[in-house]
C-alpha cells in the first residue's frame, strides 16, 4: 500500500497480521537469531543464514500449532531481558539513522519477521496436507 502525503512524496506502508521481533547477535563466531515472541533461536555462519534458519523454525512451529489446533504452541514469550535488549538495539539503530556521524559498532541488532494473512493461510494448507511425519525422538 502506498500512502501519499501533502508534500507529494510517497512512503510505502505494509500491514501485517503477525509480526515477530528478532534479536540478532554474534556468539563464538556464529550469528544468533532469536524470535522473541516465540522464544525460538537459530544459528548461522552469517546473519542471513541465521535468519533463514529462524524463518524455517518459525514456519514449522506455526504449522505444527495449526496442525495440533493449539494456539498456545505458537506464542512462547522470551524472557523480558531479551525484549529490553531488542528495544535498546532498535533505539540505537534509529539514533544511527538520524545522526550524521558514524555510530558506534552495534553488537546486537533489532529486526522483525512479518507474516501476512495470505502467508498464514498457506501454512494452514500445508498443515492439512500431512506435512509432519512421525519420527523417532532425538535428544539434543
Amino acid at each position: 500500500m502506498v500512502v501519499k502525503r501533502d508534500d507529494k512524496t510517497t512512503m510505502e506502508k505494509n500491514i501485517y497480521d503477525f509480526q515477530i521481533r528478532i534479536l540478532l547477535s554474534k556468539d563464538d563466531g556464529d550469528y544468533v537469531a532469536h524470535a522473541l515472541e516465540m522464544d525460538l533461536v537459530a544459528y548461522g555462519k552469517t546473519e542471513s543464514k541465521a535468519l533463514e534458519e529462524l524463518d524455517n523454525l518459525i514456519r514449522n512451529q506455526i504449522s505444527f500449532a495449526i496442525e495440533k489446533r493449539q494456539d498456545n504452541l505458537m506464542i512462547c514469550r522470551a524472557p523480558d531481558e531479551y525484549f529490553e535488549q531488542w528495544e535498546k538495539a532498535h533505539a540505537d539503530a534509529l539514533k544511527g539513522m538520524i545522526s550524521q556521524g558514524k555510530c558506534a559498532k552495534i553488537h546486537i541488532k533489532a529486526t522483525s519477521i512479518c507474516f501476512s494473512h495470505h502467508e498464514i493461510s498457506e501454512l494452514k494448507k500445508l498443515s492439512h496436507r500431512q506435512r509432519f511425519e512421525l519420527t523417532s525422538p532425538v535428544c539434543a
